[in-house]
C-alpha cells in the first residue's frame, strides 16, 4: 500500500482511517491506480501476509536471493493436505479479474483454487526453469467488491510454491470463452537478430526483478526504437501481445506492426523500477516473418523485458440463422440403405437411421443433429487454419448430390457415407464427410480439404459451434462436461466440470474425448476422436444457462500441462489433409456411450491380441517398485519369489497358477549373470520373470555418450529429439525425449529387448511412453507430427518383441491404445490412501477403457504396508479388484508387517476371483469434479457387485440406492461381505457402515 506522508496536526484524518480501516485491511494490496479506470489498478497480495492462513503443512519459508521473490518470502511444502488462504483480499469493483500467481516449481504441479468458500476449480501448472526461478500463471475468478478470500488447496498432492498474487479488472471487452489457436511465443528483448538504436541498450536485471533471461532493454528514451525482427506467425490474423516491462512511473510508446501505422500506448507504472508488469494489447501478423518496432516517440518508454504473442482469432463467429437449419424445404430425392434413409432437400439434406437424424442446410452450410426426434446440437460447421482461416459457412456452394452417397461396411458394421463439398474460386475444396451405421447411437465426421497447391496446417477442426445454447441436453439438474488428460503423468486427473464454464476454459480443453451429461438423468452427448494415427485431438468448450455455447473440436491440440509439448503441434502438409475422425453420439446413460466410444474406437484399431504362451486373463504378481524402488538386488528378488511361492501363489493368488515376478527401474542393479540366473529361480518356483524399460527417453546428460546396441555409429546427441531450431526439448519427468524414427533408437530397443527375449523374461513394463508423442523434428521426414512418431515407434517395439511378452504402459498416452495389452489407467500410487483415491478417479471416468481399447486396465500395484493402516491397506486391495485389473503386490517381504497384510489380504478366494474376471465396475455417479466416486458396481450375469469406499480416516455411513445402482430394487437380495464372508437380506437400499480408510466389497445376487 502507498505510504501517506503527513505533517502535525491531523487528527481528524487519523480518526477518519481508523473508522474507515476495513477498506485498507489488504496490506501491500492495492497497487498504484494510474488512472481512474478500476481497470487499470493492479492488487498485490504477499503469500507470507500476517493475515493470510496455512494449514497442514504449509509453511512462511526465505526465499532465495536468487529467485527474487517480493519480500524475499514464500509460502511453501503445499503438500499431502495443505491450504494457502489470501484473506482481506480487497478489491473496488465486483467482477471478473485475472489472477496473476507468482509461483516457484522445478517440476509440474497443480493446485485448487477457491474463492470466498465457493467451488475449487483446479489447476495444472507448468514448471519453472528449476527450483530458484519464479514463473508467472495466470487465470480469471470472479470477486465481489470490498473483501474477498482466495485460496489455494493442494488437493493432497504437490503444489508449487507461492510467492504472490496480483489481481487485475478484466477488461469489459474481453470475452473469455475465446480459445487461442496455440501456444503464446515468447521472444526476448534482448535476443541478437533485434535491432536497436539511439540510446536503447541491454541492461544487466536486478535479481529481484526475475527478467527472463536476466536481461531486459533499457533507456529507451530521446528518439531510440527497439525492433523485435523474426516474429514469426503460422498463419495472417490477430494476436494478443503481451509485453513484460519495468517502468516505475507511467510511460508512453509507440508500437508499430510491419509497416503499419504506428500505435500509442500508455503503459501504466509497475510497483517499481525492480518489479515486472504486463500489458496486453492486439496486434494483426502477417503469415510468416513479422517486426515489431517499440518506439518512445522522442519522450521517456518502459524498459523492455520480454514479448509473448498469442493466437486470439476466434474461429467462426455468427454462424448465421442457427433456429433456420430445418427450414430446407421439400424433399426432392430420397434413397434407402438398409435402416438408413438418405433425404435430398431443395435446400439440405437429412441423414436418418431410426435413432438420429442429420440435417444439413446447403444455404447456410450450418449442420443440426437430432436423437429419438429431440434436437440436441445445432449451428455446427467445419474449420481449418491455412494462411487465413477458412469456415466451412463462409464458402460460396454447400454441395450435396445423391451420387455422393457410398455404401460401406467396416469394423463399426454397415452404413453409408456422405460428402458435402464447400467450394469456392480461389479457396481449396472442404469435404464434410459423415459416416452413418446401422442400429448405432453414433455417426463418425471428419473432414478434407484439398487444393491445387502444397497447404500445411495444425489446426483442423472438422466440428465447430459457436451459438448460444448449441447443445441442448433438455434436461438440467446437474449438467457437466467431463476433462480428459492426454496421458497419466504427473498424476493427472478427469474433471467432470460444470457446464457453467465460461472462465480460464482454456484450462479445460479435454484430450480426446468428452462426455457433455446431466448426472441426475444420466443422459449425455459422447464426443471424441476414433483415429489416432496422425493428430493429437483437442475439445475446446464454453457454456452457461445449463448449454454448452462454444465447442471446438480440433486436430493440433498440444499443452505445456497435458501433452507436455514445449512447442506447437507438428504441421500436415499437403495437397489433401485429412482431420481426425469424430464420434458423436447421444445416450441415455452417458455411461454407455463411453463405453460405446471405447468400442468404436476398437473397431478400428482392434486392442493387441495375446500370442504365443502369454497367458490371457489378468495377470497376478509382483512389482519391485513399491518395495524397493532404487535398491533393488538380485537377493532380494529371490527372496520374494520364494515367500510368493510358499505363502501366496496356491492361496489363490495366481491366475490359473500364474504369477509373474517382475523387477521395475533399477533391474541393472543386477548383473548380467544375475539377470540370467535370476529368470531360472523364478522359473523354477512355477512363475514367470517380467522386467522394464523406458524406450523412448535419456536419462542422462552426456550426448556423446553412444547409444547401447549401435556399435558406436549414434551418440544420444544423435537421437534425442529436438525442435525445429535444432534445440533439445526441454526436459520432462528428468529425461530427454528420444525420437521414436531414429535408427540409433531403434536399433537400442532391439539391443534391449532382444537381450530380454533371450534370458527368457515373459513380461515388460515399458514406461515413460508419453516422451515418445512429443511434437519436434523427426529424424524420418515423413513423420510430420508427434503421434506419428509414436505410432511408429510402438509398432517398432510390437515387431521386436514378436507377440512374446506381456506389454503393459505405464506412463502412456490414453490413445493410440494397440499396442499394449494393459495401459496404467493413473501414475504411480504408493499405496497411501490419498493415492488410493487419485486412482479411483481416475477409474470413475476411465473405467471405460478396460476390454474396449485395452485388454485390461492397470491400476498400479498394491503396496499394503505403506496404506498407515489394516483398513487403508485393504481399501488398496479393493481399488485394485474393481479396476479391471493387472493384479500386482509390490511389498517388501523382508518386512514382517507386509508379510502379514500380504498373507491375509491377498489370499481371500473370493475376492481374488472378482479381480480375475478382468472387469471393471462403473461409477454410480459422476459429479465428482477431480475428485473420485465412492460407489462402483458390476454386473456379473444375475450378479451384482458393489464396491463402497470411505477417503477419510473419520468413520461414516454410506447408503446405497439399488435403483441409481442398477440393481433390481423391488426384489429381496442376499448381500455378501466378501471380506467379512457375512451375509444379509435387503430391498432397495443397502447400508454400508465404514470405519476410517475402510472400503467394503460385496455380491448382491438377486433372488
Amino acid at each position: 500500500m502507498n505510504k501517506m506522508k503527513y505533517g502535525r496536526g491531523i487528527g481528524v484524518i487519523i480518526a477518519m482511517l481508523l473508522l474507515f480501516q476495513t477498506a485498507f485491511l489488504s496490506a501491500m494490496a492495492i497497487a498504484e491506480a494510474q488512472t481512474a479506470d478500476t481497470s487499470d489498478i493492479v492488487y498485490t497480495y504477499e503469500a507470507e501476509a500476517a493475515g493470510n492462513m496455512l494449514s497442514g503443512k504449509a509453511e512462511v519459508k526465505p526465499c532465495e536471493a536468487a529467485v527474487g521473490c517480493s519480500g524475499n518470502q514464500l509460502v511453501g511444502s503445499l503438500w499431502g493436505g495443505s491450504t494457502l488462504q489470501f484473506n482481506a483480499v480487497h478489491v473496488a469493483e465486483a467482477g471478473v479479474y485475472t489472477m496473476t500467481v507468482h509461483y516457484i516449481s522445478g517440476d509440474p504441479r497443480s493446485f485448487a483454487v477457491s474463492v470466498n468458500g465457493g467451488a475449487s476449480d483446479r489447476y495444472d501448472l507448468p514448471k519453472t526453469a528449476d527450483w530458484s526461478t519464479r514463473g508467472v500463471y495466470e487465470l480469471q475468478l470472479e470477486l465481489v467488491q470490498g473483501a474477498n478470500t482466495i485460496k489455494f488447496d493442494d488437493q493432497g498432492g504437490y503444489s508449487p510454491d507461492i510467492d504472490q498474487i496480483e489481481l487485475r479488472l478484466a477488461g469489459s471487452d474481453t470475452d473469455p470463452n475465446e480459445p487461442p489457436d496455440g501456444s503464446g511465443q515468447v521472444y526476448e528483448a534482448e535476443a541478437s537478430q533485434n535491432a536497436l538504436t539511439g540510446n536503447a541498450g541491454i541492461k544487466a536485471c536486478k535479481t529481484e526483478t526475475a527478467c527472463s533471461g536476466n536481461q531486459k532493454v533499457g533507456d529507451i528514451w530521446g528518439g531510440s526504437t527497439l525492433t523485435f525482427n523474426h516474429i514469426t506467425a503460422p498463419s495472417e490474423g490477430n494476436y494478443t501481445l503481451k509485453v513484460s516491462y519495468i517502468s516505475g512511473d507511467p510511460r508512453a510508446v509507440l508500437i508499430k506492426v510491419n509497416d503499419g501505422e504506428a500505435e500509442p500506448y500508455s503503459l501504466p507504472a509497475t510497483a517499481n523500477w525492480d518489479t515486472l508488469g504486463v500489458f496486453t494489447m492486439e496486434v494483426k501478423l502477417q503469415a510468416g516473418s513479422n517486426a515489431i518496432v517499440f518506439d518512445d516517440n522522442g519522450g521517456w518508454s518502459p524498459d523492455i523485458d520480454k514479448i509473448e504473442l498469442i493466437r486470439s482469432d476466434a474461429a467462426g463467429e455468427e454462424p448465421g440463422n442457427v433456429d433456420g437449419i430445418g427450414n430446407i424445404g421439400a424433399e426432392v430425392a430420397a434413397s434407402k440403405f438398409g435402416s438408413i434413409k438418405v433425404a435430398q432437400h431443395k435446400s439440405g439434406v437429412t441423414l436418418s437411421n431410426g435413432t438420429y437424424k442429420i440435417t444439413y442446410n446447403t444455404e447456410s452450410g450450418l449442420a443440426m443433429y437430432d436423437w429419438n426426434g429431440k434436437t440436441v446440437a445445432k449451428g455446427l460447421y467445419s474449420s481449418i487454419q491455412l494462411d487465413k482461416q477458412l469456415d466451412s459457412i463462409n464458402y460460396a456452394e454447400h454441395k450435396f448430390t445423391m451420387k455422393q452417397v457410398e455404401k460401406i461396411k467396416d469394423g463399426h458394421g454397415k452404413g453409408i457415407r456422405v460428402t458435402i463439398e464447400n467450394r469456392q474460386a480461389g479457396l481449396p475444396t472442404m469435404k464434410q464427410i459423415y459416416q452413418i451405421y446401422e442400429a448405432k447411437a453414433y455417426f463418425l465426421i471428419s473432414q478434407q480439404v484439398t487444393g491445387n497447391a502444397e497447404m500445411s496446417t495444425n489446426d483442423i477442426s472438422p466440428l465447430v459451434l459457436n451459438a448460444k445454447g448449441g447443445v441442448d441436453l433438455g434436461s438440467y439438474s446437474d449438467n457437466r462436461v467431463l476433462v480428459a488428460p492426454f496421458d497419466n503423468d504427473a498424476w493427472s486427473r478427469y474433471q467432470a466440470r460444470t457446464i457453467n464454464t465460461r472462465l480460464n476454459n482454456n484450462n479445460y480443453v479435454s484430450s480426446e474425448l468428452t462426455a457433455i451429461y446431466d448426472n441426475a438423468s444420466r443422459s449425455g452427448l459422447v464426443i471424441g476422436s476414433v483415429t489416432h494415427d496422425q493428430w493429437k485431438t483437442g475439445i475446446y468448450w464454453s457454456g452457461s444457462n445449463d448449454r454448452l455455447n462454444k465447442l471446438k473440436v480440433y486436430g493440433g491440440f498440444t499443452s505445456s500441462t497435458s501433452t507436455h509439448d514445449s512447442i506447437t503441434h507438428g504441421k500436415v502438409s499437403g495437397k489433401t489433409i485429412t482431420s481426425p475422425q469424430i464420434l458423436v453420439g447421444y445416450y441415455a446413460d452417458y455411461r454407455t456411450g463411453l463405453e460405446s466410444f471405447g468400442q468404436a474406437n476398437a473397431a478400428v484399431a482392434p486392442p493387441l491380441a495375446f500370442k504365443h504362451d502369454i497367458p490371457k486373463g489378468v495377470p497376478v504378481g509382483w512389482n519391485s517398485w513399491g518395495a524397493y524402488e532404487s535398491d533393488l538386488s538380485y537377493d532380494k528378488v529371490v527372496a520374494v519369489s520364494d515367500f510368493f511361492k510358499k505363502n501366496l501363489q496356491k492361496s489363490s493368488f495366481s491366475n490359473k497358477g500364474n504369477v509373474y515376478i517382475n523387477m521395475d527401474s533399477y533391474w541393472d542393479n543386477l548383473s548380467e549373470q544375475e539377470l540370467k540366473q535370476i529368470v531360472k529361480v523364478i522359473n523354477k518356483n512355477g512363475q514367470k520373470a517380467g522386467i522394464y524399460y523406458g524406450p523412448f527417453v535419456y536419462w542422462g546428460d552426456n550426448m556423446d555418450q553412444p547409444v547401447e546396441g549401435t556399435n558406436g555409429k549414434y551418440k544420444y546427441g544423435d537421437i534425442i529429439l529436438r525442435d525445429l531450431n535444432g534445440n533439445p526439448l526441454p526436459k520432462v519427468d528428468g529425461a530427454y525425449a528420444v525420437d521414436p524414427t531414429h535408427p540409433g533408437s531403434k536399433q537400442r530397443i532391439e539391443y534391449y529387448f532382444k537381450r530380454f527375449l533371450d534370458y527368457g523374461y515373459e513380461f515388460i513394463k515399458i514406461d515413460f511412453l508419453s516422451h515418445g508423442s512429443f511434437e519436434g523434428k523427426h529424424y524420418d521426414p515423413k513423420v510430420q507430427t508427434g503421434i506419428e512418431a509414436y505410432n511408429q515407434g510402438m509398432a517398432y517395439i510390437n515387431k521386436v518383441l514378436g507377440g512374446k511378452m506381456f506389454i503393459s504402459a505405464s506412463i502412456a498416452p490414453l490413445f493410440p491404445s494397440q499396442y499394449a495389452h494393459a495401459r496404467r489407467i493413473s501414475c504411480d500410487i504408493d499405496g497411501t490412501l490419498s493415492k488410493t483415491e487419485y486412482q479411483l478417479n481416475n477409474l470413475t471416468y476411465g473405467w471405460w477403457q478396460d476390454g474396449t481399447i485395452y485388454p485390461y486396465t492397470d491400476p498400479d500395484y498394491m503396496t499394503l504396508a505403506k496404506g498407515g493402516s489394516y483398513e487403508a491397506a485393504q481399501t488398496r486391495v479393493n481399488a485394485a479388484v474393481i479396476s479391471g485389473t493387472v493384479f500386482l503386490n509390490s511389498d517388501d517381504v523382508s518386512n514382517p508387517a507386509a508379510q502379514d497384510l500380504m498373507k491375509k489380504l491377498l489370499t481371500n478366494k473370493q475376492v481374488n476371483e472378482v479381480a480375475l474376471t478382468g472387469q471393471a465396475f462403473q461409477p454410480v455417479e459422476g459429479n465428482t469434479g477431480t475428485g473420485a466416486a465412492d460407489i462402483f458396481v458390476k454386473q456379473d450375469g444375475k450378479d451384482y457387485y458393489v464396491a463402497v469406499f470411505n477417503y477419510t480416516n473419520e468413520a461414516t455411513s454410506k447408503t446405497i440406492d439399488f435403483k441409481r445402482a442398477g440393481i433390481p430394487h423391488t426384489s429381496k437380495v442376499k448381500v455378501v461381505d466378501l471380506w467379512s464372508n457375512t451375509s444379509s437380506q435387503t430391498t432397495g437400499t443397502l447400508k454400508a457402515d465404514l470405519n476410517g480408510a475402510q472400503s467394503k466389497l460385496y455380491k448382491i445376487t438377486v433372488k
